[in-house]
């Protein structure tokens, strides 16, 4: 859900993450296609074999229907709450109360899809599993590798362009003032990054155990945590560090907020008001 993508921005360590809940209602195409969408984005990390993928489809068909039947409202409820109360400008409070309905309807639907990993963790062969986790870290490796790319300036602008670019699908141009802002986050997240590679590192290791132990009868206990590890960006040894990284986030999103013009505010509750009908002309 881009307006979430937006307000709670994360490093991400699985392709599921970011389609399967950025998509839910970005609009209805992509919704009701979405099994495919998670089995494209997931062959980059596992080669099945027949039997696994016709098991596999048929789960993602199971969840794809409970999560139109129980998911989609729960989505919309909030969206439509986000839009009456964007009238006018958040508190601080309002902020971090969206930060966690956000993250709770994550993890909701996320761990709805416990089943059918667990159904498809449990049969991968050895050869299956350390290709999942050599492909993942590569993938990463790769991505740190181009984020590093150029002086420490350079890469703050590079991500102040990217959020000036995901502002900008939601509210009209924004002025000198709302970008400088935004350079600001940047200049914070590029501070913060070695905090971010720090517990991004301990998810995989835990991933990693979840893949060895496959066979346990504890797997979807296991995946349901790692899950709600990963939509909470969770590490106990940088829980204060991530509190304080939080609540300056906050601050300045309130900012951001408190300086949007009318037009603008408009532009964006007319965003919300779109995807809140894509979800009824999915659910109707």
């Amino acid at each position: 859900m881009k307006t979430f993508q937006f307000l709670f921005r994360k490093h991400i360590l699985l392709p599921l993450f970011t389609l399967f809940f950025l998509s839910a209602c970005a609009n209805q195409f992509a919704y009701n296609t979405l099994p495919f969408w998670i089995d494209y984005y997931l062959s980059d990390y596992v080669d099945m074999t027949p039997t696994q993928q016709a098991r596999f489809d048929r789960d993602l068909e199971a969840f794809h229907q409970w999560h139109r039947n129980v998911e989609l409202p729960k989505i919309q409820k909030v969206l439509n709450q986000l839009n009456v109360e964007m009238a006018k400008p958040l508190s601080y409070g309002k902020i971090g109360e969206y930060h966690e309905k956000v993250k709770a309807l994550t993890l909701a639907s996320l761990q709805g899809l416990t089943p059918t990993l667990v159904n498809l963790i449990s049969s991968l062969s050895d050869e299956q599993a350390d290709a999942w986790l050599k492909t993942l870290n590569s993938k990463i490796e790769e991505r740190v590798e181009k984020a590093q790319k150029g002086t420490e300036q350079e890469q703050i602008e590079r991500r102040q362009d990217r959020l000036i670019d995901q502002a900008e699908e939601w509210v009209d141009n924004l002025n000198d003032r709302q970008r400088a802002q935004l350079l600001e986050m940047a200049g914070y997240q590029i501070e913060m990054r070695a905090v971010f590679y720090a517990i991004r590192d301990s998810l995989i290791d835990e991933l990693a155990g979840v893949l060895e132990n496959r066979h346990a009868p504890d797997l979807d206990v296991r995946i349901n945590n790692y899950l709600a590890n990963l939509v909470a960006f969770r590490s106990f040894e940088y829980q204060n560090d991530m509190a304080l990284y939080l609540a300056r986030r906050y601050e300045l999103l309130q900012r951001l907020d408190r300086n949007l013009s009318q037009k603008q505010r408009t532009a964006l509750r007319g965003k919300l008001q779109e995807y809140s009908d894509d979800i009824t002309a999915v659910m109707n």
